[in-house]
């Protein structure tokens, strides 16, 4: 028996198998080609559901899974964990692992959202619904995380998605902004896994700043030259008070805390180690 199986290694799970290396725990993840020595493994789509044990023969026993990829409701959450544990009942082991579900921040809409925050399921849709059953079936924990960064991933390459008008001028509507960095997430991952509570739960990750969109914007020409243009316009000068854009103030006491993942780190005892900088090289080596 492995002591974490990873399923869908992608951008965490890289992250992670460094942490759980380096702790001297033993582990594997699984890809969908089976790539750098992974398990080639994928959950059937929703329409293949059956009770066939012989699709999750492929898995390890482990003390821990980590999902990575989103599961969109309670079929699939269901067949996944009853299919991984059925299959190795059917070997002889009985095996009661923890899980820990990797979601998103995007159901939460209070101002700021905590973990005891309740999320909007018409945000969050289906894949609510798995987490919920997660937690509450089967005792596992959910880690809703926010924006994602490090390595090749920079907020700086995000301008792609505004490069409309329209949408820039949406934006400055709200340039909150939560980050947290590969590695931190895998900090938060192994955290649970060495310390998890038996009843499971809901948290929230980030690196605890709130960072402004348009300071990471703005380093983009294209997106200076939208600026110029929405600056002809009273109601976006009144939205980011000013008239020329070396007079808008910038930075985070500019905006709003959406996530506060406070709980977190005091309960496990740690701190996010990675913070992002505008044009700063990302802090974290080891590979990436």
């Amino acid at each position: 028996m492995i002591d974490v199986l990873i399923l869908g290694r992608g951008f965490v799970g890289k992250y992670l198998e460094q942490l759980l290396g380096a702790d001297d725990m033993s582990f594997n993840s699984t890809t969908t080609d089976g790539c750098d020595g992974t398990i080639k493994w994928r959950l059937p789509e929703t329409a293949s559901f059956s009770p066939d044990k012989g699709k999750f023969s492929a898995l390890p026993a482990a003390k821990a899974i980590v999902i990575t990829f989103p599961l969109q409701g309670e079929a699939p959450a269901m067949y996944l964990i009853h299919g991984y544990l059925d299959y190795h009942a059917s070997m002889g082991t009985t095996l009661t692992p923890q899980w820990i579900y990797l979601g998103s921040t995007r159901p939460f809409k209070e101002i700021p959202s905590t973990r005891f925050t309740k999320p909007d399921i018409s945000a969050g849709g289906p894949r609510v619904e798995a987490e919920e059953l997660i937690i509450k079936t089967f005792n596992g924990h959910v880690l809703n995380l926010v924006g994602l960064w490090g390595g090749e991933r920079v907020p700086e390459k995000w301008s792609r998605f505004y490069t409309e008008k329209e949408k820039l001028r949406n934006r400055l509507k709200d340039r909150s902004l939560h980050l947290v960095h590969g590695a931190d997430t895998a900090r938060a991952i192994l955290a649970v896994i060495k310390k998890p509570d038996p009843k499971g739960g809901r948290w929230l990750i980030s690196d605890k700043h709130t960072y402004d969109m348009l300071e990471i914007l703005i380093g983009d020409p294209r997106i200076r030259e939208f600026l110029e243009d929405l600056l002809q316009e009273e109601d976006v000068r009144k939205l980011v008070g000013a008239d020329k854009i070396n007079d808008i103030k910038m930075g985070e006491s500019q905006v709003t805390l959406r996530i506060d993942s406070s709980h977190f780190w005091k309960k496990y005892e740690i701190e996010p180690e990675y913070l992002y900088k505008v044009g700063a090289r990302d802090p974290y080596k080891k590979g990436f």
